[in-house]
């Protein structure tokens, strides 16, 4: 009998998600008479994943299941109303919030006494309802899958239907029992999460629909330098809240794509064939998902227009600006706006609240067909010119309480003697996926094959060995021992392999070919940047290599000197077909490559 539970998780609380486990799999060994050896469980993204494994002495009862699937329930709607508590307290004491609310309630003062209140008590209202819809959600994540043999069925538990429970009476689907766990906890999350974020799109839709209008002709300013200090000041309030939401789209978007993987594995003819009632829940939350994009490109225009229009409102070359002797006809002509605008002012941080929720980790969501198994991904028909593969490899950091997803499934191959460039922005991954393809960092999942071996899978001498003889590193840094000299710094890889009489000739025809022979007894100290770059070419070199990692090798040098740099190592790569992997966010640079693979967000495009 196997069994598999998923639930949502706070990552911002890695000692209570700890405790949880804990709690989780002594519930799961009491229900189920099982030992502890028997249970596993792995945080993943913002879920954590149970399994099970037991030869059953007597068949399971639904009497027994519904009993553990309660159990579970139980501890976790306890650390569901913590994390709600925490939730509340923090809105409530959000400092800044409380500023920019003060700063919106002193301009509507100025306009409607009785403004100040309505928007203060639907702003506390809408922020106090928000931790309860987050939790109501929570509550909804938890999934089970049971593989019945005695009744050749398979159970699943998801919480976020109204008929939670589905049978499949497929047995054979058994064998892809570790596989669906992810798909379907994603797919449940989808049914709980698509709803409510439809209708806080469609309310930020409604309202900036609205003040779109509202801002259109001409604009006002008033005499009054008191009232308008505060206008002004109101107007940047309200850009600056939307512009907080400048990466709405992506965010969400990110989100939504992540519905594909379960969407296609539940339209497998073996899945959907024997559970009619999941085709068509996947069907209905689809067609919301298509309108979820919809929206939100509608949204997200009229969310930059809206804020360039505040950002502009007061400039008088781009708008008919008309100044307001009397303060009661302002009062008038800018009642409208004043009430829509807060409107606007509360539903962007509802908006802005709700995304900070989900936006931080599961748009880096990967999935895996094996949670809890060593999983050995898919390596068939690799091609024997390939020097290195690279498949499904994922790494994760974290930084206090936010986990960066630096790589999240990249799968990569390269040819003996290719130049390849790995192009992306700053914290694309890049830096990070170079040291896992040189064994320098290990990936938390995948596999990295150089010369048909598993690199990972070499102990640390035997991984030092292969960089030592095989591999060369040419860092932005430089990397030159300071208390050593050029021809020194040149000789040690080859010091280190025990063959620096063999490579005497090589290493001063090296100095001379990186052009530095004539600093060769200087320090690098005494050495400028394009000089010390020379001399990591030709250290990089020494040992002749089968394959060259350099990791931004011209970031810190001028464009003239980088140049040089750049010609230098494309001369090498033509002389001697070496294998070369760069990394750059350089698009001149990059061009020197045979091939340019872009990298962004630790997925290759």
């Amino acid at each position: 009998m196997k069994s598999y539970f998923s639930a949502f998780i706070n990552k911002k609380v890695p000692f209570e998600n700890a405790k949880l486990a804990k709690k989780l799999q002594n519930d799961l060994k009491k229900s189920l008479h099982i030992p502890s050896s028997r249970i596993t469980s792995k945080e993943h993204n913002t879920f954590l994943f149970l399994g099970t494994a037991k030869t059953p002495k007597k068949p399971l009862t639904q009497q027994k299941i519904k009993e553990t699937e309660n159990r579970l329930r139980i501890h976790l709607n306890k650390y569901y109303l913590n994390n709600n508590s925490k939730l509340q307290k923090n809105l409530k004491n959000n400092q800044e919030l409380k500023e920019t609310a003060q700063i919106i309630k002193d301009f509507l003062k100025e306009i409607d006494s009785n403004l100040p209140k309505v928007f203060d008590f639907r702003l506390k209202k809408v922020i106090s309802a928000l931790p309860n819809e987050y939790l109501e959600l929570q509550k909804k994540s938890l999934i089970s899958l049971w593989s019945l043999k005695t009744e050749k069925k398979i159970r699943l538990l998801l919480s976020g239907w109204e008929s939670q429970v589905f049978t499949i009476t497929n047995a054979t689907l058994e064998t892809y029992l570790e596989e669906m766990v992810d798909k379907l906890a994603l797919l449940n999350f989808f049914q709980i999460f698509i709803d409510p974020t439809l209708n806080h799109l469609r309310e930020m839709d409604s309202v900036l629909e609205r003040l779109d209008l509202g801002l259109q002709g001409t604009h006002y300013k008033i005499k009054t330098p008191k009232i308008q200090k505060k206008f002004e000041m109101f107007l940047r309030i309200l850009s600056a809240k939307l512009s907080a939401l400048e990466n709405l789209d992506k965010t969400i978007s990110s989100i939504l794509k992540l519905f594909r993987e379960p969407q296609k594995f539940c339209n497998k003819p073996e899945f959907t064939s024997y559970c009619g009632e999941l085709k068509i829940a996947v069907r209905q939350i689809s067609w919301k998902i298509n309108q979820g994009n919809s929206l939100l490109d509608d949204v997200q225009k009229k969310l930059e227009r809206c804020q360039l229009n505040l950002k502009n409102y007061l400039d008088e070359t781009q708008n008919g600006i008309k100044t307001i002797d009397s303060n009661d006809e302002f009062k008038l002509i800018l009642l409208n706006m004043a009430e829509l605008s807060s409107d606007l002012f509360v539903e962007a941080e509802v908006l802005k609240t709700w995304l900070d929720l989900f936006g931080s980790d599961l748009p880096y969501f990967t999935f895996q067909n094996k949670l809890f198994s060593s999983q050995i991904p898919n390596i068939k028909n690799l091609s024997s010119k390939n020097i290195l593969s690279v498949r499904s490899l994922s790494k994760n950091y974290s930084l206090g309480k936010t986990t960066v997803y630096a790589l999240r499934g990249v799968d990569l191959d390269v040819q003996k003697g290719e130049f390849v460039a790995i192009v992306g922005n700053s914290g694309a991954g890049k830096t990070t996926l170079l040291n896992c393809m040189a064994g320098l960092d290990t990936p938390d999942y995948g596999m990295v094959l150089f010369k048909g071996k598993d690199l990972h899978r070499l102990d640390d001498s035997e991984k030092s060995k292969t960089r030592l003889l095989d591999m060369g590193f040419i860092f932005q840094s430089y990397a030159l021992l300071p208390h050593f000299n050029t021809r020194e710094n040149v000789t040690l890889p080859a010091e280190l392999a025990g063959f620096s009489k063999k490579l005497k000739n090589r290493i001063e025809d090296l100095l001379t070919g990186v052009g530095i022979d004539k600093q060769a007894t200087q320090y690098p100290a005494q050495l400028s940047g394009g000089q010390m770059q020379r001399v990591a070419i030709a250290r990089a070199l020494t040992n002749k290599p089968i394959i060259l990692f350099a990791d931004e090798p011209t970031g810190d040098l001028d464009s003239e000197t980088g140049k040089q740099v750049m010609e230098l190592i494309k001369s090498f790569h033509q002389e001697t077909k070496t294998t070369i992997i760069m990394i750059t966010h350089e698009k001149e640079i990059a061009n020197y490559a045979d091939r340019q693979i872009v990298l962004e967000d630790g997925l290759i495009q």
